[in-house]
């Protein structure tokens, strides 16, 4: 699972998205973060929070992040198809 964000709205929908996916209730992910429901519920709004809860979410849902110029041409694949870690 993957996206191309361009706000922070979008990035915040994917990790309700990918939070949702993983069948993680919304309270239980606050707790893991160690943010209230409101931070929680404002980060996956694209609402201001600090990096570091941005940062953590993506690692708790086993994201990363990834920036790119724009104009870039990005490829991505699956592992089974010969992705490797960078």
């Amino acid at each position: 699972m993957w996206t191309n964000s361009y706000t922070l709205d979008q990035l915040g929908a994917f990790i309700k998205e990918t939070r949702q996916s993983q069948g993680i209730r919304q309270t239980e992910f606050a707790a893991r973060l160690g943010v209230s429901h409101t931070t929680l519920s404002n980060l996956e709004q694209g609402k201001n929070t600090s990096t570091e809860t941005l940062q953590l979410a993506l690692q708790l849902l086993g994201l990363r992040l990834v920036v790119v110029p724009k104009a870039a041409q990005v490829t991505v694949l699956p592992p089974e198809q010969g992705a490797t870690n960078v």
